[in-house]
């Protein structure tokens, strides 16, 4: 039986009559076999079923909780019983002598668990390092004194969880370790084996287990499988492990020490020797168990007793709870019409919502109905587009065929166009020579007329008789000419210098604008500037002032009306930006940008709704934008782009999902691509099909600001512009504030720049202004000097020349040779008239050709104008009639979307009514409604008011009453089956305790018997006898042994001897017998046993060996370590026997003197 981890030691009450085993005859036997019993398992409690009614309690009876001693525990053994028992343990012990004589040299079975297998110790005690395997029968340790053969035993005591101070080797473990060493470490290896073997899956065939002890008193556990993994460090897991495997190295008989061994029989009193009969045969543990138990049924009596006088106490509270619960059937009764009332009210849920459903699927029938009208509107209108088409296409072949038959007119005609542009031009080059001609003439007779008035002048001049003053007239004129050519230079430089000024003037003015355009452009940025600042620092004590800064009194407003249900569909939603935050923060100016003002507007369903909602725009003087359309939550995931490509939709969130499909239907958001660059977007543009947008792509922009390409396949771009409004998308609004009073003090530092530029430049335009003025006054002052010298000049020169004669027959001989040249010219002006009559006479027949091919040509045209007209005709009536078809095929579309949401809302509201129609039903079957459900809930009111002014008057609800009753009934209920089950389990409790005691005392009874009689044929293999003396009642156990041979000439005379006055030898003898007795009536796999045979002359020492080893032999599973100093010389080593020598100890000891 395995020992329990933990032991509370209570000494045993019990009055028992002591046994006194009888002597055993002289030709005894050996001892007999091991007769193990089992302790029968604790019975399991079964359920009573307890009473349901309700009965008042009866007085309870005293007896039945009273403390009830079980029969036999304090009483007296029968001597009866006790010379029963004596007799067949007798009889039976004769028989196994007899048996045991008949079959000499039996041999118990070999251990396959539970036994160890090897031992190792480093800085142990006086071992440095000791490795000993051990056999799994009989183990023999024999060396001199000091050579550490007992340390063994503590390391295995030690090694398998014992306590340092059972090991009688130190108050501590790290007393243990070797003088001068930091550590030590002992490693013990368990046989595992067969099918009763400790978790063999885990840990094989062996169990290594391994301690370490530090100096410091530091202690830890290793516990390893076969192959040496580490399973476990917990001291539990190897408690585990020695239950399992029966291994005792506490128990004081077990494993017997040096010093115990020793001291057994010379010091131990009687109540000693007692005690290590009870603790080494476990029958102290399970003493403690029971007196453990009836301390148990003491508690659950005091408990049941106190219960029990609880119980007329909780059955007044359920009788006043019955009470309470026959007044308040007024009450119930109204209840139980508010109940059914709530039934009507369910139900009258029901009816509306399938009337609901009828009015929906009644619509639905109406839009189907308006489909076919619709279609057939837009067949009508294709088929007039048809016969339309039909007849342009046969004004364009006449058209066609028209034009072809002109065709030779116009290419003849041009032909002639073509011959009369040459003959004008050959008439053009005549009429030029002709005219060249005359001019010529004309030239030639106006300088004649010249000449001759020259030769009367000076012939005037000759009959003149006056002498002029040449020289000094000369001399002025050189004077003047001079002064002129000083006038000139000056007026040159001046005229330079203004180009200059001018120059100058134009650069500046122009620097000046721009310095005025820079500067109004800054003003306005800073402007700008401070009032995002203003519109950020009111946002930060409203949010929504972002998209309005009268947007929190708009939905103010928005929720009153609200709250008077004023709306006529859903509650306006806004602004749309609200619902929105940005994931992708890179992409936040060209998003808000994109979106622009959609992020500002509101959303409504009805039109009512869009009037009241403009209203509240206006007074508040809100620009934001208001959206009119049903809310649809349409599935957009087909209509997204690969994943590969980030739109506006997978860059923002949502918080409404039906603002999404807004943003989606007014923006395309789902569709819209985001990329870095405007050359990347270039790229992700013409990477679809046939170079155009990738698949479900229809707009591309960038982080840049630009927006690319084009659906078509082109590659254009085009900028956009930046929001410059508060920041709607911005995650970090300090960090906008900051960025943007930064850009304030960098403006406000530019405004000074460019007022300091602009004055300077202001005052040097000014300047340079001035100096151009100056400069034109001296060029205009230098220009009227010259011009008045150059007159002076001019008259001086002509006065000169009038009185100077000229050469008269020069002028005759011009005369007579310009007048011969005009005859010259006279003779080639007739060729030239005759050439031209001639081109006029050939061009009349070509123009009268050509008159006649543009009369054709005019008749064939207006034909042509006609069919022209007819087509326009034809063109306008078909351009009328695409919008037509435009216009139904939007009316179709709009009734299949009509048709599908009203299906959609025909599906949600059967989908409602089920699941209203299921809650219904488990609420309760359906009832017929009396009224409506606000006139319903009026009456559940006006119930419940009723209901609870009836409650005021009581103190509490009728649904408290019940409970309270119910609560009440149970509780009693429960406590009376309780104490019934309590009575029912202490009864079978003490039932089973008495079994038990009766079985513990029969197994004590039975020992005692067995060891004595074993004891008894031990010491007959030394022709001794003796008898061990048990007093259960005073708790001793007396040793007798008679050393003297019975059949010897002094046999009357008393032999008996106390073991104190034994000798060293038959003490120890003595000792053995003892030993190998209470061995027998044991169950452990493991037997330890040091110096037992110390004090033993040679005879009593090959005896006791022989008898240790016949023992050892003929146990089933059990492994003996037996330690001795003395020689074993008589032993010899075989298949069950391992002798193990150990050296000499090195303890560098002086010689005493």
């Amino acid at each position: 039986m395995p020992e329990p981890r933990k032991r509370r030691m209570i000494e045993e009450e019990e009055e028992e009559v002591e046994y006194v085993a009888k002597k055993i005859p002289s030709n005894g036997a050996k001892a007999t076999k091991d007769v193990k019993g089992k302790t029968p398992k604790r019975a399991k409690h079964m359920d009573v079923e307890v009473e349901e009614d309700l009965i008042e309690p009866e007085d309870s009876d005293d007896d039945e909780v009273a403390r009830e001693e079980p029969i036999g525990w304090h009483d007296a053994e029968d001597p009866r019983e006790k010379n029963a028992d004596e007799l067949e343990w007798l009889e039976k012990a004769n028989r196994d002598f007899e048996t045991s004589k008949a079959t000499p040299g039996r041999h118990g079975a070999i251990a396959e668990m539970g036994v160890i297998e090897l031992i190792e110790m480093h800085d142990f005690m006086c071992h440095r390092h000791l490795k000993v395997p051990f056999g799994p029968k009989i183990n023999f340790i024999i060396g001199h004194n000091g050579s550490g053969k007992s340390a063994i035993l503590t390391a295995i005591m030690v090694c398998l969880g014992g306590k340092a101070s059972a090991t009688n080797r130190g108050h501590n473990l790290k007393a243990l370790i070797r003088e001068g060493a930091t550590q030590t470490d002992v490693r013990l290896q368990l046989r595992n084996r067969g099918n009763d073997g400790f978790k063999p899956d885990i840990y094989g065939e062996s169990i290594i287990i391994e301690r370490r002890i530090s100096l410091d008193g530091a202690s830890s556990y290793k516990i390893k499988n076969a192959k040496g993994k580490t399973i476990s460090t917990k001291r539990d897991d190897l408690v585990a492990i020695c239950d399992h495997m029966n291994i005792q190295v506490d128990n004081p008989i077990n494993v017997l020490s040096q010093d115990s061994a020793r001291q057994f029989l010379q010091s131990s009193t009687p109540s000693d020797k007692y005690l290590s009969f009870n603790k080494g045969t476990q029958l102290h543990q399970l003493s403690q168990d029971y007196e453990h138990i009836r301390d148990c049924i003491d508690i659950m009596q005091t408990t049941m007793t106190k219960k029990s006088e609880l119980l007329p106490e909780l059955y007044h509270h359920v009788k006043e709870a019955q009470a309470r619960f026959k007044d308040s059937q007024e009450a119930a009764s109204l209840e139980v019409k508010v109940e059914e009332l709530k039934k009507e009210v369910a139900w009258a849920q029901i009816e509306e919502r399938e009337e609901g459903v009828a009015e929906a699927e009644n619509d639905l029938k109406n839009h189907h109905a308006r489909v076919p009208a619709i279609e057939n509107k837009r067949t009508g209108e294709e088929k007039r587009l048809a016969v339309v088409e039909e007849e342009i296409r046969a004004l364009e072949q006449t058209a066609s065929e028209q034009t072809d038959s002109t065709a030779p007119y116009q290419e003849e005609k041009r032909g002639l166009e073509l011959s009369m542009r040459g003959k004008r031009e050959e008439l053009k080059t005549l009429q030029d020579e002709e005219k060249t001609v005359n001019d010529e003439i004309k030239v030639l007779k106006d300088r004649i007329r010249g000449y001759e008035q020259t030769i009367q002048q000076e012939l005037r001049k000759l009959q003149s008789k006056g002498v002029p003053r040449k020289a000094e007239i000369e001399s002025n004129i050189k004077r003047f000419e001079d002064e002129v050519e000083v006038a000139k230079r000056t007026y040159a430089e001046a005229k330079e210098k203004l180009a200059s000024l001018e120059m100058k003037g134009e650069d500046l003015n122009s620097r000046l604008e721009q310095a005025r355009a820079i500067a109004g452009r800054v003003k306005k940025e800073r402007t700008d500037n401070s009032n995002r600042v203003r519109e950020i620092m009111g946002q930060k004590q409203n949010a929504l002032k972002a998209f309005g800064s009268s947007i929190p009194e708009v939905l103010r407003d928005i929720d009153m009306v609200t709250e008077r249900r004023g709306w006529k569909g859903e509650t306006p939603t806004g602004p749309l930006g609200r619902h929105v935050k940005l994931r992708e923060q890179d992409y936040k100016d060209i998003i808000e940008a994109y979106l622009g003002n959609n992020l500002n507007a509101f959303a409504v369903t009805h039109d009512l709704d869009r009037t009241t909602l403009l209203k509240i725009l206006r007074k508040h003087n809100c620009k934001s934008d208001i959206i009119l359309t049903r809310k649809v939550m349409f599935d957009y995931r087909d209509k997204e782009p690969s994943d590969r490509y980030l739109t506006i939709n997978r860059a923002l969130e949502f918080d409404n999902e039906w603002v999404r499909r807004l943003l989606i239907d007014k923006v395309s958001i789902e569709s819209t691509i985001l990329v870095m660059t405007r050359r990347e977007g270039d790229v992700v543009t013409s990477s679809g099909p046939n170079g155009r947008f990738p698949v479900n792509v229809t707009h591309c922009v960038t982080r840049d600001m630009w927006r690319v390409g084009d659906r078509a396949g082109g590659a254009s771009s085009s900028p956009v512009y930046r929001y410059r409004g508060p920041p709607r998308l911005a995650a970090d609004v300090d960090q906008e504030l900051q960025r943007l009073e930064d850009e304030g003090r960098r403006l406000d530092e530019t405004l000074r720049f460019r007022a300091r530029e602009f004055n300077d430049l202001g005052k040097e335009a000014e300047s340079a202004d001035q100096e151009r003025l100056q400069t034109k006054r001296l060029m205009t002052n230098t220009e009227k000097e010259v011009r008045l010298k150059n007159k002076a000049i001019d008259e001086l020169k002509a006065g000169l020349e009038e009185d100077e004669p000229v050469n008269l027959q020069m002028y005759e001989e011009s005369k007579q040779k310009d007048m011969e040249e005009i005859e010259t010219m006279k003779k080639q002006y007739e060729p030239i008239v005759a050439q031209k009559q001639a081109i006029k006479d050939s061009m009349r027949p070509i123009q009268q050709r050509i008159t006649e091919l543009t009369e054709s040509m005019v008749s064939h045209e207006g034909r042509a104008r006609k069919l022209r007209d007819d087509l326009e005709t034809l063109h306008h009536k078909r351009e009328d009639i695409f919008p037509r078809i435009q216009h139904w095929e939007k009316k179709l579309n709009q009734e299949i979307t009509v048709i599908r949401e009203c299906e959609v809302e025909v599906e949600t509201r059967k989908a409602e009514l089920a699941r209203l129609t299921v809650m219904a039903t488990e609420y309760c079957e359906r009832v017929s409604v009396s009224a409506s459900y606000d006139e319903l809930n009026r009456k559940i009111k006006d119930l419940q008011a009723k209901l609870l002014a009836q409650e005021k008057e009581r103190g509490c609800t009728v649904e408290e009453i019940v409970v309270d009753m119910k609560r009440k009934q149970d509780e009693y209920k429960a406590a009376k089956a309780s104490l019934h089950h309590m009575q029912q389990f202490i009864s079978h409790l003490k039932s089973t305790l008495h079994h038990r005691i009766s079985r513990w005392r029969e197994f004590r009874n039975q020992m005692s018997v067995r060891s004595a009689i074993n004891f008894g044929l031990l010491l007959n293999l030394r022709k001794y006898s003796g008898e061990l003396k048990f007093d259960h009642t005073k708790k001793d156990l007396t040793i007798k042994v008679e050393t003297d041979d019975p059949n010897s000439a002094q046999a009357g005379v008393a032999r008996d001897k106390d073991p104190k006055s034994l000798s060293g030898g038959e003490k120890s003898f003595s000792t053995i017998c003892f030993l190998l007795a209470l061995w027998n009536s044991m169950a452990s796999t493991i037997r330890c046993l040091d110096e037992f045979d110390v004090f033993m002359d040679a005879v009593n020492r090959r005896i006791s060996m022989s008898m240790l080893i016949d023992a050892a032999r003929q146990a089933d599973g059990v492994q003996f370590i037996l330690i001795t100093p003395q020689d074993a010389s008589s032993v010899n080593p075989g298949p069950d026997i391992r002798v193990h020598r150990l050296n000499d100890p090195e303890r560098n000891q002086g010689v005493i003197m």
